[in-house]
């Protein structure tokens, strides 16, 4: 099995092809770009995967990569798993905040980075609100390019803080999410839009999340509770299921529960219609917080796909979710308890079954 197995560009809603060396961050259609890995030419191993690095990059030759001498790595991925049982489901809680920046974005980030430095790109700029800044501008200092990060003026002071100590240039924002959005295309310059949202290969690197899963389990779980803003976890988590079952290591997928939070819950509505409830402001939720996801249709796709739903929650339920957690030993933002407090109102929509496993 090559580390460089074959894969092409294109784009998810209308087929075009591009080159894989392209630095375009969507389809001339407007859609969003995905990457197709020939897995015709890979395979997963469980016993050739024991004396692996520790790291995302163990399972390389499902990673797409342009150069493998070009990997930007800083020990992300393969992070610790802990199983309990809460209100009869056999939780498995992934501690993605383990993670250099403290966040599952460093996955993302790695494998988007490593390309770009592949074609030799020198600045990078991006929109963000916070954990993906702080991983984009991290991984970006590590490969020796130049970054910017755009973020909302109302982002978390800590995360402007963390951001810009990486050596980014943290560029604010005032107004909507969308407006961050146009500011950093207006200003772009001559820097590579590197974008958590958009860019391809970011999802690519938070497919791992899915292969992990399977070799530390060495099963599938029913269902899997995903935080929705951008809906990059959830694509990537989805993908790498798909991937095992197409390799033949599972035979099936999980149910993708789409985990937003009220005031933000577009998936929801695309599923049911408008839901009741209004952000607070600001939404304790922050990191979801996004009201037009780029990858909505996507989204929308894999959760029906896989036999999932939309599940939303509100900042009391979040709230106490984080307290929970606290209370095993785990400290985590508000926007991670909105797994947790998906669970309960899972279980008790039927969304869940007691006796199940549950991936958050």
């Amino acid at each position: 099995m090559s580390a460089k197995t074959p894969f092409r560009v294109v784009c998810s809603a209308c087929g075009r092809e591009y080159e894989p060396e392209s630095l375009a961050w969507k389809c001339e259609c407007g859609a969003p770009l995905d990457v197709e890995l020939d897995l015709e030419h890979a395979s997963f191993e469980l016993e050739a995967l024991r004396n692996r690095v520790s790291s995302m990059w163990r399972y390389i030759e499902l990673i797409p990569l342009l150069d493998s001498e070009c990997v930007v790595s800083m020990g992300e991925g393969y992070t610790p798993m802990l199983s309990k049982r809460l209100g009869g489901v056999e939780v498995c809680l992934k501690l993605d905040y383990v993670n250099p920046t403290g966040s599952f974005k460093d996955r993302g980030a790695s494998a988007m980075i490593s390309n770009l430095k592949a074609l030799g790109v020198r600045e990078v700029a991006v929109d963000s609100s916070g954990n993906a800044g702080a991983a984009i501008a991290a991984y970006s200092a590590a490969a020796g390019m130049r970054c910017r990060v755009f973020v909302p003026a109302s982002a978390p002071l800590g995360k402007k803080i963390q951001i810009a100590s990486y050596g980014a240039k943290l560029v604010e924002v005032k107004g909507s999410r969308e407006r961050v959005h146009e500011a950093v295309l207006r200003e772009l310059g001559g820097a590579v839009y590197a974008s958590h949202m958009w860019n391809p290969f970011f999802i690519e690197g938070l497919k791992t999340l899915a292969y992990e899963y399977v070799e530390q389990v060495e099963e599938c779980p029913d269902a899997a509770l995903l935080p929705v803003g951008s809906g990059g976890l959830l694509l990537g988590v989805y993908k790498g299921f798909r991937e095992l079952r197409e390799l033949g290591v599972t035979s099936t997928v999980p149910r993708i529960l789409a985990v937003q939070a009220a005031g933000f819950t577009p998936v929801y509505e695309a599923l049911h219609g408008p839901y009741r409830a209004r952000a607070s402001s600001p939404p304790l939720a922050d990191g979801i917080a996004i009201p037009r996801p780029p990858r909505l249709t996507q989204i929308i796709e894999a959760v029906r796909e896989s036999g999932g739903d939309a599940v939303v929650v509100e900042d009391h339920e979040i709230l106490e979710a984080f307290r929970e957690l606290a209370r095993m030993g785990l400290f985590v933002e508000p926007t991670s308890a909105t797994a947790l407090a998906a669970l309960w109102k899972a279980l008790d929509q039927e969304l869940v079954d007691r006796g199940e496993t549950v991936y958050i």
